[in-house]
């Protein structure tokens, strides 16, 4: 995620003035307007150079209509269009779902295992990733038997890879290494 769609984000939360409640109605209408983009016709327009500006406007008001989007959040829209920064506004939408969460003391992580993890294991991971983080862990767990054993954590920009196959990459790496010197 950028930094513009960050300071973007950054913005509309000050705009609330604390108020939570109308944070969570700025994200639901920003997470609206991120799902047009998922649909091809529409990501065509807003996503395409050769479009008039007016016309990704009016595309997006439609969406900011349908979800009952406040005022603060369409003048930021209109100045995303404006800044010719529309494909950033799925960034946006998320760089402002982090800002909520991190007013709400919750972290996103995802588990990627080489197995399926039993539900003690992971609700224990989860438990350590709150524990070290100092926040309330939403865990979302993936199976990738590329890893061969172990996990990897993401949570953010972080990783944290505990999986076999980097070990035996990292033992090859040396490995081929030593052979050299």
């Amino acid at each position: 995620m950028g930094r513009i769609a960050k300071r973007y984000a950054k913005a509309l939360l000050k705009l609330t003035s604390g108020d939570l409640q109308q944070a969570k109605k700025y994200r639901d209408s920003l997470i609206e307007l991120k799902a047009l983009f998922s649909l091809d016709e529409a990501a065509k327009v807003l996503n395409s150079p050769a479009m008039p500006d007016d016309l990704k406007k009016s595309l997006l008001s439609y969406g900011l209509k349908a979800a009952n989007a406040g005022s603060e959040v369409q003048h930021l829209v209109e100045a995303v269009v404006d800044s010719g920064r529309v494909s950033m506004i799925p960034q946006i939408a998320d760089a402002f779902s982090q800002n909520i969460d991190e007013v709400e003391g919750r972290v996103h992580a995802d588990v990627t295992s080489a197995v399926a993890l039993s539900s003690e294991a992971q609700q224990e991971i989860a438990n350590a990733i709150s524990r070290l983080l100092n926040k309330k862990a939403e865990v979302t767990h993936h199976i990738d038997s590329d890893l061969l054993g172990g996990f990897v954590v993401r949570v953010g920009d972080y990783k944290v890879d505990l999986s076999l196959k980097s070990k035996l990459e990292g033992l090859a790496k040396t490995a081929v290494q030593d052979t050299f010197r």
